[in-house]
């Protein structure tokens, strides 16, 4: 009975998100627009978001099945749309949050999003992908 609440619940709360998508992932700009964060800060629950709010912030985002993959906001966001549309159910997606020290050193990021990985993201993995960004190894896509 209560896997049958969860599901009834987690169904209810698509529809209160699903509003934004639509205006999400129109461009790679690493700068969330508004209706971007807003759908991010109800797609991700509060406890999954560790208290972090998408508003204003920027974001890196990795895919791939080892997260070694930068993406594009376009890309993380028809995924999500894609999976909506067929099954309802999120996309397996985990947010990141960066230290003062790793934004700093990133370039003015605020967070890491994770999509479709199969190799759970630790500390260490994150200080590298900041230092591939920082070392201008890696490309994010949008900034020119």
């Amino acid at each position: 009975m209560k896997n049958y609440l969860q599901l009834l619940l987690l169904m209810a709360s698509m529809g209160m998100y699903a509003q934004y998508i639509g205006k999400c992932g129109l461009d790679n700009d690493p700068a969330l627009t508004d209706e971007e964060a807003a759908f991010l800060n109800e797609y991700f629950n509060k406890s999954d978001r560790k208290g972090f709010d998408f508003t204003g912030k920027k974001v890196l985002i990795l895919g791939g099945s080892a997260g070694s993959r930068l993406c594009g906001k376009e890309d993380y966001f028809k995924s999500i749309k894609d999976r909506i549309e067929v099954t309802t159910l999120p996309i397996a997606s985990d947010p990141y949050p960066l230290t003062e020290e790793e934004k700093r050193l990133s370039g003015g990021y605020d967070a890491v999003l994770t999509f479709w990985t199969k190799v759970p993201m630790t500390r260490d993995k994150i200080k590298r992908v900041v230092r591939r960004v920082a070392e201008g190894i890696w490309e994010v896509p949008g900034v020119a």
